[in-house]
């Protein structure tokens, strides 16, 4: 690490500035911590980049993907917080205790056999995860590997595309490492799909087996046109590495090996892979850890290591010494408080609060009508409670449920359970479920959720009764994070593979009512209106279902990764990740109109909501309403809170709600602010949709879940 220059800042966000880790084409990185909280690589965008409106727009929807990437068995390092609207955006990410592949390798050597495989394994399950996330690395290289002691973490992904075709980049470069690009990216610049990321994996691990450049040394031209030629040196690679590499270096990009085929040829499981990564996993030799190196130092990467500049070099969060220990500091416990006397009926609670409690909010709002005036009928919200679970499980849906007579909210937690509140905020019970509980879905015969799996989707549908006791438990692979409601069925997606899976609909006993192939799997969960079950899946499909018998009505082709759509009026609109990202589809099946929209974040993940015969969705910056007719945009509002975290929008009468950072918002069916207010307990990292009952609203945040009365 290196000292800090006069002209480095001391505090970047919430953050503050412990030390410069290096620098790279796209900006400075810095090693920052927040007050009692994890150490984190903090990397500040150039000006002259921060400048360009095409590179702030493409940052900050790729910094958004990029923020859904991550968690157990991903071997992602995980983007934590950024702000993209700042005069020099930055991004942060969890540090990671261990060197850079690149550094790893010229101090020790080349990796041995076992942990080649275990790298390309864990590299391989990486890049799968960002996949599923419709994003694409594009600069996959041995320095943006960090070699942690439980395994591999790929850093960077997603934020090449922010440089490419900005106003910086126009002049025909290759926006990548030379060494490391495939030939169609030199040939066609950002037009590559996921087999270029394994391109470079093939590079990666080249290099890794062998410790030499697969395609050598020397200007960049030269490097480039060896690329395209197929002029590769693969001598330095051990035989029983060779057929994997050389797959991946295959200049068709169809006949590369998917993520999930280099797996497969490494011989590992998810579980024998996580049982190899421990401690001293790559190679005896290589700095292995704090006790490896220098005599019980810890290990610093050497100035100047790393491969040539790129456009969008990203300096590894590297190991450091001579810095005081961070504390780990248990949660607080909320303070007693009075609860209003309009949320509890006007009697006087007190309750002492843990883990789950509750606390008093302090009036934090901010009741200015917007530019248009207007109030809205329900007015400012009032104060209201916190429920803490330490964050709500799951990255979407609803943030609680409400059972059927709105006198218990049922909120699922990250902690692994399932918490159930009164309208007080007291909590009636908790019931552990062994798994990051997503939003649950309240019926007439109980309580519903599905346990994260730790990528995007469930491994097990849960049922519990009012009392809290599991009722059943129903083991489940989907991509769906919200179990739906249809003819008093419970729907869940399913899929053994993105190719193969459907939807199955469960009666309230937990037997299977019926059963549908999709084919290709869905993408998410299903959508249900007027008695008919929508699905998106990835064979680039619409699917109807008829919600009794799960008989298919029809199936129309959409677009790549066909997504979950939103019925408005009698159009369903919907996403998908081609070029045209937006769809409109008839009720029957057929085709509207297809268009593009590069300023609204939609693939698959697009969500919406119908209000006021539009249909609106949000994005980190602004609301945007979409007229169903031609996918044209009505009316846009843009955010002005700091943050980039927000909510998907919830409509509940003539308003419309949505939550910008820590910030609720009101909206009338113009797309005009009627009111806003700060929501106590910060921003939540998902999009967790604020849900509106009996005068009350329930918001998500960092930590659970805020409750405001309307007036």
């Amino acid at each position: 690490m290196q000292e800090l220059r006069e002209t480095d800042p001391r505090v970047i966000g919430p953050y503050e500035v412990l030390g410069r880790l290096g620098s790279g084409g796209m900006g400075e990185v810095y090693l920052a911590e927040a007050r009692r909280g994890p150490r984190l690589a903090v990397k500040v965008v150039r000006a002259e980049q921060a400048e360009d409106r095409t590179f702030r727009a493409r940052f900050r929807h790729e910094v958004r993907a990029a923020q859904t990437v991550g968690g157990a068995g991903t071997y992602t390092a995980r983007v934590v917080d950024a702000d993209t609207e700042a005069p020099r955006p930055w991004m942060a990410t969890e540090f990671v205790d261990g060197p850079n592949l690149r550094d790893a390798v010229l101090d020790g050597g080349p990796l041995t056999g076992d942990a080649v495989r275990l790298l390309a394994a864990a590299l391989a399950e990486a890049l799968a995860a960002i996949h599923a996330k419709a994003l694409v690395h594009r600069d996959l290289k041995p320095s943006n590997i960090l070699l942690a002691q439980d395994g591999p973490r790929v850093i960077d992904f997603g934020i090449v595309r922010a440089l490419e075709g900005t106003a910086l980049t126009r002049t025909g470069v290759v926006v990548g490492s030379v060494g490391y690009v495939s030939p169609e990216q030199i040939r066609n610049g950002a037009q590559v799909g996921p087999a270029s990321d394994v391109f470079s994996l093939g590079a990666v691990l080249a290099y890794a087996s062998g410790g030499e450049e697969p395609f050598g040394e020397g200007q960049d031209s030269v490097v480039l046109l060896r690329i395209l030629t197929g002029d590769v040196d693969l001598s330095a690679v051990p035989k029983d590495h060779l057929p994997l590499v050389e797959a991946c270096l295959r200049d068709d990009p169809g006949a590369r090996p998917t993520p999930a085929d280099v797996v497969a040829a490494t011989g590992h499981t998810a579980r024998s892979l996580r049982e190899g990564l421990r401690p001293g996993w790559y190679a005896a030799g290589a700095p292995g850890g704090a006790e490896s190196v220098g005599g019980g130092e810890r290990w610093i990467p050497e100035h100047g290591s790393g491969e040539r500049e790129s456009r969008v070099e990203y300096v590894a969060p590297v190991t450091v010494r001579d810095l005081p220990a961070v504390a780990e500091v248990p949660p607080r416990p909320p303070s007693r408080r009075w609860l209003l006397g309009a949320l509890t009926g006007g009697a006087g609670v007190v309750a002492a609060g843990g883990l789950g409690g509750w606390l008093l909010l302090r009036d934090s709002s901010d009741g200015r009508q917007g530019a248009a005036g207007g109030s809205s009928a329900t007015g400012t919200p009032r104060v209201g409670w916190q429920y803490k679970v330490a964050g709500l499980g799951g990255r979407h849906g609803p943030c609680a449920s409400l059972s059927p007579d709105g006198r218990r909210v049922y909120v699922g937690g990250s902690d692994g359970s399932l918490h159930a509140v009164d309208l007080n905020g007291l909590s009636v019970w908790h019931t552990e479920l062994g798994g990051e509980v997503m939003s649950p879905l309240a019926t007439a015969h109980g309580v519903y959720c599905l346990l994260f799996d730790g990528q995007e989707g469930a491994s097990k549908l849960c049922a519990l009764g009012r009392d809290g006791k599991v009722r059943w438990t129903r083991p489940v692979a989907s991509n769906s994070q919200v179990p739906v409601a249809a003819a008093g069925l419970v729907l869940v997606s399913y899929a053994s593979s993105s190719d193969e899976g459907g939807v199955r609909a469960y009666a309230p006993d937990g037997s299977v009512r019926w059963s549908t192939p999709t084919g290709a799997a869905p993408t998410g969960e299903p959508m249900v209106a007027d008695s008919v079950v929508y699905v998106g899946t990835f064979g680039d499909e619409l699917q109807a279902l008829d919600a009794k018998t799960g008989k298919r009505l029809w199936a129309t082709r959409v677009g790549a990764d066909t997504g979950r759509p939103t019925l408005v009026g009698d159009t369903l609109l919907v996403g998908s990740g081609g070029e045209q990202s937006l769809h409109g589809v008839s009720r029957s099946g057929k085709p509207l109109w297809h268009k593009a929209d590069e300023m609204l974040y939609g693939s698959r993940y697009l969500s919406c909501v119908a209000f006021g015969g539009l249909g609106v969705t949000a994005t980190d910056y602004e609301l945007v309403a979409l007229d169903p007719a031609d996918g044209s945009r009505a009316w846009t509002f843009r955010f002005t809170d700091e943050g980039i975290q927000y909510s998907d929008p919830t409509v509940a009468g003539d308003t419309l709600y949505a939550r910008q950072g820590a910030t609720l918002y009101g909206f009338d069916r113009q797309g005009r602010r009627t009111w806003r207010k700060r929501v106590e307990g910060g921003a939540s990292v998902g999009t967790q949709s604020p849900v509106v009952r009996d005068g009350r609203v329930y918001a998500a945040t960092a930590d659970g879940i805020t409750v405001l009365a309307l007036k």
